[in-house]
């Protein structure tokens, strides 16, 4: 049978590496429990978990990183075969501190990094064409190859009548471009996305703007795009058809602030997917991110369908997740 997908993405898959001494300062921590982490990754494990179909398009180092990397997806029921291992590139780590109640301190060691390998001969025609949305993210604007396969996926995804999503995914320590070709870069991908998803730093790295409106007005036909702003457990702001609507967050308590931005990913996306609307989505994006920044990993922390209802429903919250726990 042919492979039919919710989600493609490219982007980062790596490992994380996070402290088992809450509290401790990154130069007295001692343990750190290991994970599948990066961004694209974490939305993939979400996303699946949750029930939807999705493929990664990546690279990882052909050693026992990119072995653990792989087989940690296959379990959770990402598709892997368009993931490349290579001999020259690394797969990517990242060290935080974890001190719960505030976000936390973290360094990623990404030289050389197998993901940024990613080229175009990677994105093959007959994947977009079985996928119902792809997503391409900001970190994989950063460097060639990566910015010419992330931009030739969004383009292909759009032409092909596809949901072309865009996470800004912001990380100022991964780019070395001037602020004149990041923008430039963002721009053109912006131009493809029919949704756009980040928090409010992030929109203004991607059009270069000091202002969230200005921002917002940059955007390459914005009036026919969703924009998505997340805002941590203050919620988030969706902005469709020139209507802005502002969708209430969850209080919880923060065990690490890593992660949430993930999670909103991936339930927004199961929400939409559904047919439901932004503002729908959001709101179950929220609940997502809200569960993940309560647990130590990232990827591991992404909920499974009981989880989720049980969250909802404990709010007082009903959704129609299609597995028969919530009703709505």
């Amino acid at each position: 049978m042919k492979d039919t997908f919710d989600i493609v993405a490219l982007g980062r898959a790596g490992v994380d590496l996070y402290s088992l001494d809450y509290g401790a300062p990154f130069s007295d921590v001692k343990k750190f429990a290991k994970y599948v982490g990066g961004t694209s990754a974490n939305v993939m494990v979400g996303a699946s978990r949750l029930g939807l179909r999705c493929a990664l398009i990546t690279r990882v180092s052909r050693d026992v990183l990119g072995d653990y990397v792989i087989g940690y997806l296959k379990a959770e029921g990402v598709e892997t075969k368009y993931i490349k291992q290579e001999e020259d590139g690394k797969t990517g780590i990242v060290f935080a501190e974890v001190t719960p109640g505030r976000d936390s301190f973290f360094i990623f060691y990404r030289e050389n990094v197998a993901d940024l390998h990613t080229d175009k001969r990677d994105v093959r025609k007959k994947v977009i064409e079985a996928a119902r949305s792809v997503l391409v993210t900001g970190t994989g604007l950063s460097q060639e190859p990566s910015f010419g396969a992330n931009l030739y996926a969004a383009n292909l995804g759009e032409k092909l009548g596809k949901t072309v999503v865009f996470n800004l995914d912001w990380r100022p320590t991964l780019w070395r471009e001037p602020v004149k070709e990041r923008t430039s870069r963002y721009r053109r991908v912006l131009r493809q996305a029919g949704v756009v998803i980040g928090n409010e730093s992030e929109y203004l790295a991607a059009t270069g703007e000091t202002r969230l409106k200005d921002a917002i007005s940059a955007i390459p036909g914005n009036r026919d795009k969703t924009l998505v702003i997340t805002r941590g457990e203050k919620g988030s702001t969706v902005i469709e058809k020139a209507k802005t609507i502002e969708v209430p967050g969850f209080r919880v308590p923060l065990m690490k602030g890593l992660g949430g931005g993930d999670g909103f990913i991936s339930g927004f996306m199961f929400g939409y997917l559904r047919g439901w609307t932004a503002a729908r989505a959001a709101m179950l994006g929220n609940a997502v991110g809200a569960i993940v920044v309560q647990g130590h990993a990232c990827s591991e922390s992404m909920p499974r369908p009981a989880q989720l209802a049980s969250f909802l429903e404990e709010r007082g919250l009903h959704f129609d997740l299609g597995y028969g726990a919530s009703k709505g």
